[in-house]
């Protein structure tokens, strides 16, 4: 294929001169790494008073070690690991200070979200960034996701500079400096909408790191042994912060693989939400999201542990999708709309209409025109080339025995189309 972009690097990464100028920052971080190190870094930061969530700190520091312990981290991957643990640390204080401060907030009602779940590379991103573009919805923002609450001087209005999207606008763009095809994977920018993941690290589970660092006995945990209330408690409080915080009271759209795996815990905690569940052949699904991690590795690690990324990738596969198989029939029909990527790719407005039908959102010719605008602006594969992905050379399976696992998801949701290519 002329177009085609082949990742040749996976093992030896090739970064260019501005990848290794981050990568050098990263290393020069000044947080140690242990926890001490970064309480005391944080408390240095913060204008509120440092929380000290048990569980909170505990599963942040058994991540944060077992990546170290377990994936060979490079300087760059410490650095990255003690900059984004803080940061984690200083938001959940920033939220548990507003909360007190606000006991109200957890008053505030969420209107009926709408919960996009789907296993990873099914849709979801593509779907999500698309019904953010109406304007009667509130979506988690890149940049929000990471910086959710302001500070003291901003919410108190002593100043009014609020520069939190800047800051992760440079974040991204460093991200693209040493990962530049990862936006080939993923469309996000800065502004853009993006999955609870980045709020879910604030709960003391940091599965948007799964992405970044091999920690297999903490992804078992988090997939197998996990309590979700721990979880999604926390997560609708954010949002319903977050709902305080722009003084608005928009319908929002919730979207994240993860939430396949913990159906039951979503439901409790956003009670009367509508559910889109994106399908596709798990083959594709595993193969294109295995990619990405190996991938994104090179952010943490010189050479990359690409068999650990691909223990990943179906990890989550089986967790999603066996909670997903599990569960699904726990939530009311009625409130369930299947979506799967064949037909969405066929017919992107035609699948948007059915979700609005069943999500009870009517479908206006202002909506219609906020959604086709979007599309029309972000036509698919503008960054460049296609991926092209040889699962048999790079982790030594052939698709069929990629797919295997997955016999029962396959079988519960009979309308998924097998691909025999990653289209």
């Amino acid at each position: 294929m002329a177009n085609g972009i082949d990742i040749d690097d996976l093992r030896e990464p090739v970064i260019s001169e501005a990848g290794r100028k981050v990568l050098a920052e990263r290393a020069a971080i000044p947080i140690p790494f242990s926890m001490d190190g970064i309480l005391k870094f944080a408390e240095g930061e913060l204008d509120v008073p440092l929380y000290r969530g048990e569980f909170f700190l505990e599963r942040l520091e058994s991540f944060m070690l077992e990546g170290s312990r377990a994936c060979q981290l490079s300087d760059a991957g410490k650095g990255f690991l003690t900059a984004t643990t803080a940061n984690l640390v200083i938001q959940r204080s920033r939220f548990e200070h507003l909360f007190q401060r606000h006991p109200e907030i957890e008053d505030i009602e969420l209107n009926a979200p709408i919960v996009l779940a789907g296993i990873p590379r099914s849709g979801t991103t593509n779907l999500s960034n698309i019904m953010a573009s109406d304007s009667r919805l509130n979506a988690l923002t890149f940049w929000e996701g990471y910086r959710p609450v302001p500070s003291q001087d901003v919410l108190t209005r002593k100043v009014e500079d609020d520069s939190r999207d800047l800051y992760w606008k440079k974040g991204l763009e460093d991200m693209l400096a040493v990962a530049p095809l990862f936006q080939n994977m993923i469309d996000i920018p800065y502004d853009g909408a993006t999955e609870e993941t980045t709020l879910m690290h604030m709960a003391g589970t940091p599965v948007g790191h799964q992405n970044h660092v091999y920690t297999p006995d903490w992804n078992r945990w988090f997939w197998k042994e996990m309590d979700p209330t721990i979880l999604y408690s926390f997560l609708r409080k954010a949002i319903q912060a977050l709902q305080w915080l722009r003084g608005n009271n928009k319908r929002w759209i919730l979207k994240s693989p993860h939430h396949l795996a913990f159906l039951p815990s979503v439901d409790r905690f956003f009670p009367g939400a509508k559910y889109v569940i994106t399908h596709r052949d798990p083959a594709s699904s595993m193969v294109s999201n295995a990619y990405m991690i190996a991938y994104i590795f090179r952010e943490t690690q010189d050479q990359p542990n690409i068999e650990g990324a691909f223990e990943v990738a179906t990890g989550m596969g089986q967790g999603m999708m066996g909670g997903l198989v599990r569960d699904i029939d726990s939530l009311n029909p009625a409130d369930v709309e299947h979506i799967y990527f064949h037909e969405y790719m066929a017919d992107p407005m035609g699948m948007l209409k059915r979700i609005y039908q069943r999500a009870e959102l009517e479908w206006t010719e202002q909506a219609e025109g906020e959604l086709k605008a979007y599309i029309d602006s972000h036509e698919r594969g503008r960054h460049g080339g296609k991926l092209m992905y040889h699962p048999e050379r790079d982790f030594n399976r052939t698709r069929n025995e990629i797919r295997a696992p997955y016999n029962t998801y396959l079988d519960k949701f009979p309308d998924i189309r097998v691909e025999e290519s990653h289209g």
